[in-house]
């Protein structure tokens, strides 16, 4: 009965957690990208395929969050930019640099949000 009652305590921990974490910061924009080919976070190696990336406000700070099957994979800072000074329209994502950057970029208004991956070999 204790290994029961410590169960559904540590289950019902890990979906507030989860719902928090979800709820985080207010959503600017939501959509898919397909990565293609398999990119890194830091120490992290993000597989190629399907993503959800949202562009959300946290802290007073503009945040890329990236999720694959409905689990964070990466969290980091946008760079804001003029939209005048670099065109976009919605979301687009491009490879760059003979092949070694993968670039993600939303446009909100005025500003263009991007970030940018590096392509692993």
């Amino acid at each position: 009965m204790w290994i029961f009652a410590n169960s559904l305590a540590l289950v019902g921990a890990l979906l507030f957690s989860a719902l928090a974490v979800a709820q985080e910061g207010n959503v600017l924009y939501q959509g898919n990208v397909n990565i293609p080919r398999d990119i890194a976070f830091g120490e992290q190696t993000v597989a190629r395929g399907s993503c959800q990336i949202a562009l959300t406000e946290m802290g007073g700070e503009t945040w890329f969050v990236l999720s694959k099957s409905g689990q964070e994979v990466s969290r980091d800072l946008a760079i804001e930019w003029p939209a005048s000074e670099l065109p976009t329209q919605g979301m687009q994502s491009e490879i760059l640099k003979d092949g070694e950057y993968f670039r993600i970029r939303v446009r909100r208004g005025d500003s263009v949000y991007f970030i940018h991956y590096l392509i692993k070999s």
